[in-house]
């Protein structure tokens, strides 16, 4: 194992997943509540194959461990450490590429980003329900409902907009890059701005759909700025059992997603942010997904100072919004 290489680009990755208690103790009670005795189980992105183990001790005869990267060297000889290596079978793949000679009675998952499906979840979720799990299995998790809502976090614009002020040299093409890219971030819940949108909710032992189409119309409901839109989701693992990385709950590894405009808009009380965004698979059996986002936002302050700027203005007089009419003639609605 070039232990090296895996310590260098893994240790902080596995480590916030490993330390985050939520996640840990969610997964090992949903794990322990749904595989049973004689059980076969499908592991699909086993990393370090703590879940594996889990499902072993939890009942399970054999287990399917599905790792492309070299993490499943490490989750061998953890297997090992554990006497359980005779039990599960390492399989260093794209779960795409992988043919089973039987059905599994569990398929478990942990490939949630923190948008919920921005590591092309759906695509490898539906693709493994499908080929390795029997009709009458159980997936783990079993659905997630996605959400979203403005936020104002100058801290967070701030690590966008600094790219726009290196001294000397031109670093546009970074921030264009940046602007288009999500940023996870840890959310305050004090600096949300509307109610939460539901996007969508995505029942993972059904959906044929690998991504969804959204449209939001959200209601600001304390003045401020909108420096992007915060995402998160709501995981059920299985009944009873459910993950909520919401900016108002306990901080997760996932944090919240972060979606940030390239320009803050001032806002008041009751304007409305029309968000609309495309969640897509960017390539077959890539990890990657694309996300394209667009946004509009009614400003009604500067409506409200338009109203009393006209109240001073003559009808004979130049019309403010530039046209070179008077006044009468253009934008009087008397």
């Amino acid at each position: 194992m070039d232990d090296s290489s895996l310590a260098r680009q893994a240790y902080e990755h596995y480590y916030d997943m490993l330390s985050d208690q939520i996640r840990m103790q969610a997964y090992r009670e949903a794990i322990f509540s749904t595989v049973k005795h004689d059980d076969v189980v499908v592991d699909l992105g086993a990393g370090t194959g703590l879940l594996s183990i889990w499902a072993i001790k939890a009942g399970a005869s054999k287990v399917y461990a599905i790792e492309k990267t070299d993490a499943i060297e490490l989750a061998k000889e953890i297997a090992r450490a554990n006497n359980c290596e005779n039990k599960i079978e390492f399989i260093k793949q794209n779960s795409a590429d992988v043919v089973l000679s039987e059905k599994a009675d569990v398929l478990i998952s942990e490939t949630l980003g923190s948008f919920g499906v921005d590591e092309n979840t759906l695509q490898f979720a539906i693709d493994a329900r499908d080929r390795f799990l029997k009709n009458s299995g159980v997936m783990l998790p079993q659905s997630v409902k996605i959400f979203s809502a403005p936020v104002e976090d100058s801290r967070v614009y701030n690590k966008l907009d600094f790219w726009r002020h290196i001294p000397d040299v031109d670093f546009s093409p970074a921030f264009n890059l940046f602007s288009k890219k999500i940023m996870v971030e840890a959310v305050d819940a004090g600096n949300v701005l509307s109610e939460k949108a539901a996007l969508t909710e995505i029942d993972l032992q059904t959906t044929r759909e690998v991504g969804f189409t959204a449209q939001k119309y959200l209601q600001i409901n304390k003045p401020g700025w909108i420096h992007g839109v915060a995402g998160w989701f709501v995981v059920k693992l299985c009944e009873g059992i459910t993950i909520n990385t919401a900016p108002d709950q306990p901080l997760t590894h996932w944090k919240q997603a972060f979606f940030p405009f390239e320009k803050p808009v001032e806002v008041i009380k009751g304007d409305v942010l029309d968000w609309q965004i495309k969640v897509v698979a960017k390539e077959k059996n890539s990890d990657d997904t694309s996300i394209q986002y667009e946004y509009r936002c009614t400003q009604l302050k500067n409506e409200m100072l338009k109203q009393n700027s006209l109240k001073n203005i003559a009808r004979n007089d130049k019309c403010p919004c530039g046209s070179g009419k008077k006044f009468k003639k253009c934008c009087m609605t008397d």
